[in-house]
């Protein structure tokens, strides 16, 4: 099968950070960090000015080396509830009509919206982008994401990593966090293999405020296998699979598909968005009077011979250890 991740990046990366490998060869679940000295976080505020974010572009999709295969089943499970700040208000309804070609949401200022937003890294010079959500942890400065937004999968980190959450019409209104520490599965930083494209990133406070505080949080489900209905995917996409006039191709908005999350060798989803949803949540059990749900996927890759199709990995052992080895940070 032939794929291609969605990204909005290019092929090579820069070593950065610090990275501490606490995986073995044979344990490619385990966690391998990277972290960001305070010149580095420091580097990446300044780096990113407004026009550095707008003038953010795509570059060409990555194609996936062959021979991945289906992570084996977790042994463990685990999840946790998410969060909404009391001034948060509501936006529309919480019956779902199943679409799959992906509409823009309009709801922005309330969860879940706030809780979404940019993942904005460099590589090599380049200014590229992925989507990331706040999620529940210790530190309540943690956002999850796509390895292939943080790693090249040949043992470099990206740099200048920062988080700007509720991204919209070139605005961000909650401010910017840039990255403290970061973890992918060993998996996928000496491999790249897919099965193990997912990422957490700790944040550095943000003039003396934590994300979490700020904007809320989703919750997660680590090590289900059970099929996820009335689940909503959201992601900055500049294209979709097929092709479709409309869509905004500096992903200035905030999209939304919804459909069932389906165990299928990977997560799927009946969802059209493309490059720049990466990384993207996949929420289930999120009424909307509540504002959170419970991240059970991340998107990550379309395979252009079965288009309108979003697949995700399944978030296991592999999820449960990127996530402790950075929530606490």
């Amino acid at each position: 099968m032939r794929l291609q991740l969605l990204a909005t990046a290019s092929a090579v990366a820069l070593s950065f950070g610090v990275t501490v490998d606490t995986a073995h060869a044979d344990d490619q679940s385990s966690a391998t960090v990277g972290r960001a000295t305070a010149a580095m976080s420091s580097a990446a505020n300044a780096f990113w000015t407004p026009e550095n974010m707008a003038a953010a572009t795509p570059l060409d999709a990555l194609e996936a080396p062959s021979g991945d295969v289906p992570s084996a089943p977790s042994t463990q499970t685990e999840s946790a509830d998410g969060s909404a700040p009391a001034q948060a208000a509501t936006f529309g309804a919480d019956s779902l009509t199943y679409f799959w070609q992906s509409k823009a949401w309009a709801g922005h200022g309330a969860a879940p919206a706030r809780t979404i937003g940019k993942l904005y890294f460099d590589k090599d010079g380049a200014r590229n982008w992925c989507t990331a959500t706040v999620i529940s942890s210790a530190n309540h400065n943690t956002v999850w994401t796509a390895a292939h937004c943080l790693s090249d999968g040949n043992g470099h980190w990206y740099k200048n990593i920062l988080f700007a959450p509720d991204y919209h019409d070139g605005q961000w209104p909650y401010g910017h966090w840039a990255a403290k520490s970061w973890a992918v599965p060993e998996g996928y930083h000496h491999g790249k293999n897919k099965v193990h494209d997912m990422g957490a990133v700790a944040l550095n406070t943000s003039s003396g405020r934590r994300v979490g505080d700020v904007v809320g949080w989703q919750g997660y489900k680590f090590g289900s296998t059970q099929a996820f209905t009335d689940s909503r995917s959201f992601g900055y996409p500049v294209d979709t699979f097929p092709a479709r006039s409309g869509i905004d191709s500096n992903g200035a908005d905030l999209r939304f598909c919804v459909g069932s999350s389906t165990l299928e060798f990977w997560r799927k989803l009946h969802c059209d968005m493309g490059h720049g949803a990466s990384g993207g949540p996949t929420i289930y059990d999120m009424p909307l009077s509540r504002g959170w749900g419970y991240i059970v996927t991340n998107q990550s890759w379309v395979n252009p011979s079965n288009p309108g199709y979003t697949f995700g990995p399944q978030l296991g052992d592999n999820a449960i250890n990127v996530h402790n080895a950075v929530q606490a940070d």
